[in-house]
């Protein structure tokens, strides 16, 4: 069964270019993998620093597989420093 996850990410005002760099490629390499529908990332409207990924999987398994690539365990660990806020991650 498909799942999707959305992701609430809101980055401090000074790190905004630093986190688009990194999330550009991220959105690419998740792409690439073979379990996922779709990939996106989303910026508020009046919001600069507030962002959205929309993820979409094959099913829970592709998910487990995202999670564990080198590619996003890397971008946890480079975008972490750059954020104002917990994230907010929802699976549906």
């Amino acid at each position: 069964m498909e799942k999707v996850i959305i992701a609430q990410i809101s980055v401090q005002a000074s790190k905004t270019e630093a986190f688009l760099k990194l999330a550009k490629t991220m959105v690419a390499q998740s792409n690439a993998e073979a379990g996922c529908l779709q990939y996106r990332l989303l910026n508020e409207v009046d919001k600069e620093t507030e962002f959205l990924f929309h993820e979409k999987y094959v099913n829970a398994e592709a998910i487990e597989i995202h999670n564990a690539s080198e590619h996003f365990l890397d971008f946890v660990k480079n975008i972490t420093p750059l954020l104002a806020k917990e994230p907010i991650i929802e699976v549906f």
